[in-house]
């Protein structure tokens, strides 16, 4: 460390002996504020302790509970105990961060939850920011880092793998806002539970009824059919809302079993939700979606656009059928447009263009 600091434009022709002694003197620093900062809201109080002022002194709260996503990600799906406290040196080789920085950072994740987990009647977030004066930011960060990692949400799937930490991030957001109860002032967000089961009601009645489910797909060809500009070849046209020739070929049952794949994803798209209260389902919704939702677009060619075109178009077309055969449908029409917003979502986030794993199946057959 001293080696590095005589490098900095402050220390150049500094005597060695100096350096030593203005480190040696920043390590003792920094080793008598950290019993503060385990403690935020105490130092911000305590002006006596040092002549800082309320800017820089929550700047150095804010920095000591900073995190690196490399290093947040390795501690998604653990326990916050012992056992992963010594998972710490490998979590330093896999991500070239000092095991110091790795020790901090858990230890500023696990005290957050400890601190938390028996508050009830305040919003996560909000509680963090309160006991810990963190910016909003930050705490919204920690607080989906708490969902995912208390609910045991599994990012460690092989399907999983190449994601980044900032998506698991946007996921959480996602799962939060779209399946948790919308009015709830727990700390910790409950499953929605009338939202699963208006998800099992409206899977039943837009799913498993023939009637409604060929009658639902008429109605969203047509409208995706609209969407292809009659424009000359060559003008400007936004690709997001273009279909793709796949997705038409898809609606148009031009390609092998394409009412039957429509059929599959949606199904999942409902029952993800219709399910997601048991911890089993909520454990590896990331998974689900991925494996059951995006490969299966991605195999038959389709881009994330597409998807976005065709679970809008769903939304937008399942809502007459609901509003005809459901009394009092207002309840019904939210949970669907909460069900299949949020699927889509994080569909999109977590959507990777592969080859068709099906081969022949899915080729276009020419139109009659």
């Amino acid at each position: 460390m001293v080696t590095r600091m005589r490098s900095e434009p402050d220390m150049v022709g500094a005597q060695e002996s100096a350096v030593t002694e203005y480190v040696r003197g920043q390590l003792h620093l920094m080793q008598y504020l950290e019993y503060y900062m385990c403690r935020p809201r105490y130092f911000l109080e305590q002006r006596h302790l040092l002549p800082l002022g309320d800017k820089a002194r929550m700047g150095l709260v804010e920095q000591y509970y900073a995190f690196d996503e490399p290093v947040m990600l390795e501690f998604l799906s653990r326990k916050l105990n012992s056992r992963t406290r010594t998972y710490l040196p490998e979590v330093a080789t896999k991500t070239g961060i000092p095991v110091a920085s790795c020790k901090r950072q858990f230890e500023n994740i696990k005290r957050i939850a400890k601190q938390s987990e028996d508050e009830e009647g305040v919003p996560l977030v909000n509680e963090i920011m309160e006991r810990f004066a963190l910016s909003e930011p930050l705490a919204t960060h920690y607080a989906h880092i708490l969902f995912l990692n208390i609910n045991r949400v599994d990012t460690t799937k092989r399907c999983l793998a190449h994601f980044k930490f900032a998506d698991f991030d946007f996921c959480a957001s996602i799962l939060i806002q779209y399946w948790t109860t919308p009015t709830s002032t727990m700390t910790l967000d409950d499953i929605d539970q009338p939202l699963t089961q208006h998800a099992q009601q409206l899977k039943s009645l837009l799913i498993e009824n023939k009637a409604n489910f060929d009658c639902l797909c008429t109605a969203v060809r047509v409208h995706i059919s609209s969407l292809i500009p009659k424009t000359p070849s060559g003008s400007s046209a936004s690709t997001s809302t273009v279909p793709s020739s796949a997705l038409l070929a898809l609606l148009e049952n031009r390609i092998v079993r394409g009412s039957t794949q429509i059929r599959a994803v949606l199904r999942v798209s409902f029952s993800i939700v219709a399910d997601i209260g048991a911890s089993s389902t909520l454990r590896s919704v990331l998974g689900i979606i991925v494996e059951k939702i995006v490969d299966s677009f991605a195999s038959m060619g389709l881009r994330s656009e597409d998807m976005e075109l065709f679970y809008d178009s769903v939304i937008i077309h399942s809502i007459g059928i609901v509003t005809e055969q459901i009394p009092d449908s207002a309840p019904a029409i939210e949970a669907l447009s909460r069900t299949l917003t949020g699927t889509k979502l994080i569909g999109r986030r977590l959507f990777r263009q592969k080859s068709s794993i099906f081969g022949p199946l899915n080729k276009i057959r020419p139109a009659q």
